[in-house]
Formats: C-alpha cells, sequence, structure tokens
C-alpha cells in the first residue's frame, strides 16, 4: 500500500488534533468535577432549605436557580459476579442471559 507525502501529513495533522482536543476534554471534565463538587457541598450545607420529595417519593436535595435546577438523590447500582453466575448456569443457560457487544474503538496515544 503506497500512501502520498500529503496523505501522511493530514493523518498526523489528524492525531495531533485528536490529542489537543482530549487535553482539553480532560481540562474541561476536572473543571466540571470541581463544580459539581461545589454544588454538592452548596445542597448539602443548605439541606434543610433544599430538602423536597420527588415524583417517586424519595427525599431529595434540590435547588432551583434561574436557569436551571440542581438535584441530589441517591442511586442503586447493582452488579452481578460473571465468574459465580457462570458456576450456577449451565453453558447453554448462561448464554441465554448473556449479551455481548461487539464495536469499533480507535485509540490514538
Amino acid at each position: 500500500m503506497c500512501m502520498s507525502m500529503e496523505a501522511v501529513k493530514e493523518m498526523n495533522e489528524t492525531m495531533e488534533q485528536i490529542q489537543e482536543w482530549k487535553r482539553i476534554k480532560e481540562e474541561a471534565e476536572a473543571n466540571i468535577t470541581a463544580l459539581n463538587m461545589k454544588a454538592i457541598k452548596f445542597l448539602t450545607e443548605n439541606e434543610d432549605e433544599c430538602k423536597t420529595t420527588n415524583q417517586k417519593g424519595k427525599e431529595i436535595l434540590q435547588y432551583i436557580g434561574n436557569i436551571c435546577k440542581a438535584t441530589l438523590s441517591e442511586m442503586e447500582r447493582e452488579t452481578v459476579d460473571k465468574a459465580e453466575v457462570k458456576k450456577l448456569l449451565s453453558a447453554k443457560d448462561y448464554q441465554k442471559v448473556s449479551k455481548v457487544s461487539v464495536y469499533p474503538v480507535l485509540r490514538v496515544s
């Protein structure tokens, strides 16, 4: 396969741009994390004034601002030990409850 110098140059520039946007994204995520912590601190420090009930009847903390609202609530997440499930089920039964997703992944490092 023969690539032109222009195609090689374009690909190198593309990869450099990907790296630069990743750096920008990391910086933005760090700033968002810090601001999220500031909002959580506000809600917890003002718990009595922010306490309310959501549509499901669960107690939450909520602040309604000028352009948006902040809500702090508990969330549940259940995980299953794949190895233990395999021990409990036959291979055929495991395939019935298992779902595998395949998708392309581009890594630029």
